[in-house]
């Protein structure tokens, strides 16, 4: 579950409405959650963190770091984001030195109350930034300093995760993937031993509408597809394809949640029905 907008300014949930969603993920086997110090400037982890505790739910939760961002002490956390906005108008670049990211995982600890990150990531690093910098280095220390679990990327450059696979400090790794579409990302990770992490998977969601609707009497006929939503193709599709190991999306409302969680019922069936569902929406 991803929680991009958890925390941003005008788009915050609750922490009533987040532990609700907390909840009904559980209770359908969802155990990751996807943040980013990013997020909310920090807020987005001090709201896992938050309901957490108060659930006592156990989840994976992956944090990135790499992005620019402002920490202030929490009591301050909406001029974060305003200061946030600034900076990047102000063309402030992403950062993935060793010493920059050893200080985010830091404070992303303290703001999610652990010892340990179950894992960080380098979020979206291009090749440019990653190809003179000692982020890989940074990763090293972070393991041998007990400061995450996991380590990886976060990255739509196949480069970047090549480089990454190759000096063996990633153990995760994140990027885009969607139904009908192969990922050479998702190939190279499998031929690694990797866990992949499909986001951006409902990115084709506008694009397919019209003609999903148009094809959706027939879709429903199809031997255990009656009911099947686009989003839940789109999700369901991508496991079903095994261009994902993982499949991310975010969500404002545990309704919404419980409706894509509900696409895994019909992954058995997407696998057989792909090459009819591939024509239909062509």
């Amino acid at each position: 579950m991803g929680t991009s907008h958890s925390a941003s300014l005008g788009n915050r949930l609750s922490a009533t409405a987040f532990t609700q969603m907390l909840q009904a993920a559980a209770t359908q086997g969802v155990n990751l959650l996807d943040t980013s110090d990013f997020y909310g400037s920090g807020d987005a982890e001090r709201l896992i963190s938050k309901c957490l505790k108060a659930t006592g739910l156990s989840f994976f939760v992956v944090t990135k770091a790499g992005l620019p961002r402002v920490h202030a002490p929490g009591w301050l956390s909406p001029l974060n984001q305003l200061a946030k906005k600034v900076k990047q108008r102000a063309g402030a670049r992403p950062n993935y030195s060793a010493a920059y990211l050893v200080d985010s995982v830091q404070k992303s600890n303290r703001r999610l109350g652990v010892e340990a990150a179950d894992a960080l990531l380098l979020h979206e690093p291009t090749w440019d930034d990653v190809a003179n910098s000692d982020c890989w280095e940074g990763l090293a220390q972070i393991k041998q300093r007990g400061l995450a679990r996991y380590t990886g990327v976060s990255a739509n450059d196949y480069r970047v995760v090549e480089a990454g696979l190759a000096s063996g400090q990633v153990q995760l790794v994140q990027s885009q993937a969607a139904w009908g579409a192969t990922s050479p990302a998702a190939a190279l990770c499998r031929s690694h031993g990797i866990p992949f992490i499909g986001n951006q998977v409902l990115r084709d969601y506008r694009a397919l509408t019209p003609k999903f609707a148009q094809q959706a009497a027939a879709i429903h006929q199809l031997p255990g597809l009656a009911g099947l939503s686009l989003a839940q193709l789109l999700i369901g599709g991508v496991l079903a394809q095994h261009q994902a190991d993982i499949v991310l999306f975010g969500t404002g409302s545990s309704s919404h949640l419980t409706h894509n969680i509900d696409a895994l019922r019909y992954v058995p069936s997407l696998s057989a029905a792909q090459p009819m569902l591939t024509q239909l929406l062509a």
